[in-house]
């Protein structure tokens, strides 16, 4: 019966570290592109997407981020989509904006639409032949970044770009915990982009041409589904080219947020990410989610297996072993790049909780309607 437990748990992390390997192997084969826009001999027009519900506090001080932007005014306008806001967040966009030189469109809706539907309406009218997405409370890591987004599209002609995110400094050990799983998305993120395999996006930092967006129908194909606005068109967009997907491997194209810092909150938002894989049928995602879940279900049998005093316990441990050193070289890359390398002494304890959070999420995604801003997600 060991032998056969043996097996199994050998095929699991063989599995696991050659995932790990590929990611680390695609982050070497990223473009970087540093190129700042002066180069450019005909700056291409971008249009920011910003669906938003009640964002008072963070209104203000979005606008002046992007008009702290190096990315000359006249090509780029703002495009932002009030979804049926509690709160007087249109009013202070409003009077923000018309005190700047920003091109701008602000559209309010009348009833609670969904992210989706905003960003399709918002799209269907921009000028840009690219289209950035972000939401209301990042701020810029860099001047650059529109500049950034513009050379990178001239020089590398992508159909879409995913680009970083990263947590302002963690106060407390939940929003550590959540740099620390930004690491490893991070690291996972850019790698499989790097070898043409992009699965994950996030929608706070994500550009794409108009062009390929309008070829795969927009949002239609998944557009009953609440959220996954990002993936669920990334994956649409794979079915042109996925070599044509890139990740922005630059830091001047992060983007900072907050993390959340209350457990209720966390598991709400992470539940609401998690109801959006239930959808998702690519065989590739749901491949890797399964061998990532069960690997991480290794330090629950280690523990289960030192109290019961089981033969299978050494190699348990060399089993863990080898997991750390793989997730510790992939978070020692992107924790490189992210600037976070002095949070990298948390691995172990994270790993430590991590498949209890897996199981929490998993199942209760199953089961539990979470909320966003008040709203019910379906």
């Amino acid at each position: 019966m060991m032998q056969l437990e043996l097996i199994l748990f050998s095929i699991i992390i063989i599995a696991y570290g050659i995932i790990i390997t590929l990611a680390i192997v695609g982050i070497n084969y990223l473009n970087i592109s540093r190129t700042n826009n002066s180069k450019l001999l005909e700056p291409p027009f971008i249009s920011i997407i910003l669906s938003f519900r009640n964002e008072s506090n963070n209104a203000h001080a979005f606008i002046n981020e992007i008009i702290k932007q190096s990315y000359n005014k006249d090509f780029f306008e703002l495009i932002l989509v009030d979804d049926f806001s509690d709160d007087n967040s249109y009013e202070i966009f409003e009077s923000t904006l018309k005190q700047t030189d920003l091109k701008f469109t602000l559209i309010k809706q009348t009833q609670h639409r969904g992210k989706k539907h905003n960003l399709a309406q918002a799209i269907e009218i921009a000028n840009g032949t690219i289209i950035v997405t972000t939401d209301a409370d990042v701020n810029f890591r860099h001047k650059n970044w529109l500049s950034t987004i513009a050379t990178y599209f001239e020089n590398n002609k992508p159909n879409a770009l995913v680009m970083p995110i990263d947590f302002e400094e963690p106060k407390n050990i939940i929003s550590l915990f959540q740099v620390t799983e930004n690491l490893a998305l991070t690291g996972i993120t850019a790698g499989f982009c790097g070898i043409n395999k992009p699965f994950l996006c996030n929608g706070a930092n994500f550009a794409f041409l108009k062009e390929a967006y309008q070829k795969v129908g927009g949002y239609l194909s998944h557009i009953s589904i609440s959220s996954g606005e990002d993936v669920f068109l990334l994956e649409d967009l794979k079915k042109i080219d996925a070599s044509k997907i890139h990740y922005g491997f630059n830091n001047e194209l992060i983007v900072n947020t907050k993390a959340i810092e209350t457990i209720p909150e966390f598991l709400n938002q992470r539940l609401r990410w998690a109801g959006k894989s239930k959808y998702n049928s690519n065989l590739f995602s749901q491949t890797f989610g399964f061998i990532i879940i069960v690997a991480n279900l290794l330090f629950l049998t280690i523990g289960v297996s030192y109290i019961k005093n089981l033969p299978i316990t050494p190699y348990l441990s060399i089993f863990a072993l080898t997991k750390l050193i793989f997730d510790f070289l992939l978070l020692f890359l992107a924790s490189k790049f992210l600037g976070k390398t002095k949070y990298l002494w948390f691995i172990i304890p994270f790993e430590c909780v991590y498949w209890l959070y897996a199981i929490i999420v998993g199942i209760g995604s199953m089961f539990i309607k979470p909320t966003w801003k008040g709203i019910k997600v379906k």
